[in-house]
């Protein structure tokens, strides 16, 4: 892109840091109902993207804003009609156009906005509403974080998080809805000092940006405007799963966390018996079994007993009220050690998918034994997928089809609790 083409102006009065076009400290405060005045618009998001490289491509529908940052300098201003390439070099962020042209260097960090509010800025391919901001990430990478409304944010966590829906689920989608925008909501601020509120990922809610756009998404959104799940005045943790396999387990039961009133365990029966995840199987040869038990002993912060080579027994003791192992114990030659609910899933490992973990930790488990008595492998014959607490989102597409509305589904997962208007 020719330099001439670049309108620069030197932004005067604001100083903006890279960390958010317009809010730098993480908004900390209890969710509570009586507190959540918003106003008449949805509130912003600031989403981590994952972003591992050195290395972006910024794309627009039509011109950007662009508002760079470096150490003890006055932000600049500029506008750009052409793609730009983001790119780290050592301590420091520089600009080019995509043919390869400087346009600045010695950054910080860097802001950009679609010239409209409707336009999608194109990050590496990856289609994205709002606004992105890039600083200095570790390992010689860089943070990219994507700046939103609220409601634009859910559109771009149902469809992954529920796949494709027909429209006999449509109430489901808007369960999915409330308990998505509820937790995004609760857990605004919950990384101190961090310049972001949520991950695009598992540890928060896997957030697509606009690549899996769908109507019936769009429509779920605006059916369930600013509602948001409240016990006692105050936004639940409204966590939710894939398929509890017949039951949901309490929160206390699965995590090292105190009780909630709202997440108990309930009897699900048979609604999410159409998962494939209703039933499963896992088989572990003896390299794999041991292989996943000694890494999962590495990992753990507790004094560490003598490394093993064999396996002794595998034994369970005590279930959850929903049906999971509470405590798994492995013997070894040196000693033995227990893991507790659902961190039985990371030591064990899944075969099928190396890199994952156990469905669930609903589970029986046969050992094979060789002639001295050590275990040598096992089979693992289980029911549902996911930590097993609150929503479980094959129960609640069962209870869509089945005739029930989200309200109904929602009050029957979180117990106690009412649905209420944040914005």
């Amino acid at each position: 892109m020719p330099l001439r083409r670049l309108s620069i102006t030197i932004a005067t009065i604001i100083v903006f840091a890279w960390a958010s076009a317009s809010c730098i400290t993480p908004r900390l405060y209890t969710p509570a109902y009586e507190d959540l005045r918003f106003g008449e618009e949805p509130p912003l998001v600031r989403i981590l993207l994952p972003a591992d490289s050195s290395e972006f491509v910024v794309r627009s529908e039509g011109r950007t804003s662009i508002r760079t940052t470096k150490t003890a300098a006055e932000p600049v201003t500029f506008s750009a009609g052409d793609p730009i390439r983001i790119v780290r070099l050592r301590d420091a962020i520089s600009l080019f156009t995509e043919e390869g042209v400087k346009l600045d260097s010695g950054l910080t960090g860097l802001w950009i906005r679609p010239s409209e509010r409707t336009e999608k800025l194109w990050l590496n391919g990856q289609p994205y509403f709002g606004t992105l901001t890039f600083g200095l990430g570790p390992n010689g990478s860089m943070t990219v974080i994507n700046r939103l409304n609220l409601d634009t944010y859910l559109t771009g966590v149902l469809t992954p998080e529920l796949g494709e829906r027909s429209p006999e689920e449509f109430e489901a989608v808007k369960a999915q809805a409330v308990a998505s925008r509820t937790y995004a909501l609760a857990h605004l601020g919950q990384f101190e000092n961090a310049p972001y509120d949520l991950k695009a990922d598992v540890a928060d809610q896997i957030y697509v940006g606009v690549s899996q756009q769908r109507d019936w998404v769009d429509r779920a959104v605006a059916a369930t405007r600013g509602e948001v799940i409240t016990y006692n005045g105050q936004m639940i943790d409204a966590y939710y799963h894939s398929t509890c396999g017949g039951r949901t387990d309490a929160i206390e039961s699965i995590w090292f966390k105190s009780p909630r009133p709202y997440l108990r365990s309930v009897d699900d029966d048979t609604s999410c018996q159409w998962s494939k995840y209703w039933n499963w199987t896992e088989t572990f040869d003896s390299a794999t079994l041991l292989g996943n038990l000694r890494a999962f002993r590495k990992r753990q912060e507790s004094p560490p007993i003598a490394d093993f080579t064999i396996i002794r027994d595998i034994r369970f003791s005590d279930s959850t009220p929903g049906g999971r192992n509470a405590k798994m114990t492995i013997v070894t030659p040196g000693g033995e050690w227990t893991v507790a609910s659902d961190e039985i899933r990371w030591a064990l490992g899944r075969p099928s998918r190396p890199e994952g973990i156990l469905p669930s930790s609903r589970f029986s488990l046969e050992l094979q034994r060789a002639d001295d008595g050590s275990v040598i492998g096992a089979v693992a014959t289980g029911r549902g997928y996911g930590h097993g607490v609150g929503l479980c989102q094959c129960g609640m597409i069962g209870r869509a089809r089945a005739g029930e509305d989200y309200r109904e589904i929602l009050k029957h997962y979180y117990t106690g609790i009412r649905i209420e208007p944040a914005y």
